[in-house]
């Protein structure tokens, strides 16, 4: 990154941070005005709990190769949980005193309001904790998402694949071992031909990743024709791409960085590198310079982390791309606008010979609560010509 680029990060940093900050002290006044109508409050020990819940993510990944590992995980799932909170408070704040406004106006609210306004405070909380609660359950416990396709055209003697696709598990500070060890048991319970892991395996940092050798997982996966991998922006967020890329060929792993292979000459797998390598000076490849020599009436799969741009594999006669990135939104109302960013930003789009499927992933960025998206790893049944 330039000189430049330098100083229009520090800036947008500088605006997020005051902007995040004043946000905080909008949410943070709401909550105390009235907690404190009905409850004692200590007016320094609660602030001190906003500012530390409001400022734990931030120092979390601002210090996340430098502080101790069990630190940072405090940091993060504290923060992590406050961003999701801060996001329906505010909203809660927002619509409440938007109404409470236009009530005064009207002279349009009840005394029973006006007199117990502590009782929307405790409301707001409640409903909260409740959504929390959910988004909780959804994000750690997986669902099987099942997909029927056909291509057609023929795969030599292939007639069916049974595909897992895995997408954005984000291991690290917050998603451990053990998520991935589930992950591993319901993907081998589905015996699949191959296994596809779609991008963003690895949240950041692979200090807490080697740490717990958490890798070693990937070892367990049983697949007749292979495990395959590509890159996500994650994967490069980490200024470890290289290491990570040799750390999952070491598990016997496949990775497909700008890469084809022929199975069975039956049929091709392409993986791309993730289009955001291109920031930290990894070229990407065009598709149709991945495609040169590739007999195209046999069936072709790519693998591509972002489900962006697609006129180019629509273009290019791909049978079926796999993606991930967009999490769905993760938690309402971010939905909104992923669901306006992308053509299809979770699900299946099948357009002519050209089907997508873009897996809402299976782990979480930030906080591990998902509201209006589930937790999932993807079940396809490929049908070919025959």
């Amino acid at each position: 990154m330039n000189k430049r680029g330098y100083i229009m990060q520090f800036i947008f940093i500088g605006v997020f941070v005051i902007i995040y900050g004043l946000l905080n002290y909008y949410i943070g006044i709401r909550g105390y005005n009235g907690i404190s109508a009905k409850l004692p409050v200590n007016r320094l020990l609660y602030w001190i709990i906003i500012i530390f819940f409001a400022a734990s993510y931030i120092i979390g990944m601002a210090g996340r190769n430098y502080l101790p590992e069990a630190v940072g995980r405090i940091l993060n799932t504290v923060g992590g949980y406050w961003i999701a909170a801060f996001v329906y408070l505010l909203g809660f704040a927002v619509i409440i005193d938007v109404l409470g406004f236009i009530g005064r106006k009207l002279d349009m609210i009840p005394g029973i309001i006006k007199n117990n306004t502590w009782f929307i405070a405790f409301a707001v909380i409640a409903a909260v904790a409740i959504l929390l609660a959910v988004g909780t359950y959804n994000a750690i416990v997986p669902k099987i998402s099942e997909y029927d396709i056909k291509i057609n055209k023929k795969a030599g003697n292939i007639k069916q694949l049974k595909c897992a696709m895995i997408s954005d598990v984000h291991l690290g500070e917050i998603v451990g071992r053990d998520r991935l060890r589930n992950a591993v048991e319901l993907i081998n319970g589905m015996e699949p031909d191959m296994v596809f892991i779609t991008g963003d395996l690895i949240d950041g940092s692979v200090k807490p990743v080697k740490k717990g050798n958490m890798l070693e997982e990937l070892k367990g996966i049983k697949a007749r024709s292979g495990v395959y991998f590509i890159t996500g922006n994650h994967e490069h967020y980490s200024n470890a791409v290289e290491e990570i890329t040799e750390m999952i060929e070491e598990t016997g792993v496949t990775v497909l960085r700008d890469k084809t292979v022929k199975i069975n000459d039956s049929l091709y797998i392409v993986g791309r590198e993730d289009m955001d390598g291109q920031r930290f000076g990894h070229k990407r490849a065009g598709l149709t310079e991945l495609l040169e020599g590739v007999d195209t009436s046999l069936p072709v799969i790519v693998l591509d982390h972002q489900p962006s741009k697609l006129d180019e594999p629509r273009k290019a006669g791909v049978d079926l791309q796999l993606s991930g990135h967009t999490h769905a939104g993760q938690f309402f109302p971010a939905s909104l606008v992923t669901n306006m960013m992308f053509e299809e930003d979770f699900g299946y789009l099948k357009d002519g010979g050209f089907n997508l499927v873009v897996s809402c992933g299976y782990g979480t960025w930030g906080p591990t609560v998902r509201i209006g998206s589930q937790s999932e790893i993807i079940k396809l049944n490929i049908d070919f010509a025959e």
